[in-house]
């Protein structure tokens, strides 16, 4: 993958937010093509990037076109009790909650617990509705996994941006 590049900006409570993320990985569907700078999957309002900063760099995951939510709706499984629905990760429930880094407030700077993120990565691997076959399985997750491992290894903030 060349170089990528997606930069953001945004305005909270007066304060401004500037972020420019080199995409290490993308996980789109589909190609589309941003009517305001026309280049292919610059951000909508379904994507989401997982990132953390490295050397004076920050690196991203890029999920878009709804990718990232469709993935996290496999850790369901019926007949879920609500003493095991509280054991699962804090990333899974904020996002069944819509609360924390998946609440309806622009935050810019949600911070994610790694260790957290992993564990929802490796229950959603291990539902009945991912096989070993699949894109989820040889193709998002030993991404995402190894990103995520780099983040604990040394110590770094991950955070997610919802754009």
């Amino acid at each position: 993958m060349k170089d990528e590049y997606f930069d953001y900006t945004c305005n909270v409570n007066g304060q401004e937010f500037k972020h420019r993320l080199k995409i290490a990985h993308r996980f789109t569907e589909h190609k589309t093509i941003c009517p305001i700078c026309g280049a292919e999957n610059c951000g909508g309002p379904e994507d989401k990037f997982i990132w953390a900063e490295f050397d004076d760099e920050k690196l991203a995951i890029h999920f878009g076109d709804g990718e990232f939510e469709r993935y996290l709706e496999f850790w369901y499984y019926d007949g879920i009790t609500e003493k095991e629905y509280k054991l699962l990760p804090n990333f899974i429930q904020d996002f069944n909650e819509s609360t924390g880094w998946n609440n309806e407030e622009l935050n810019p700077n949600s911070v994610i617990d790694a260790s957290d993120f992993k564990n929802a990565m490796n229950i959603i691997k291990q539902s009945k509705h991912i096989n070993d076959g699949d894109d989820f399985s040889k193709n998002f997750y030993p991404k995402i996994i190894k990103f995520v491992d780099q983040v604990i290894k040394e110590n770094k903030t991950l955070n997610i941006l919802k754009y």
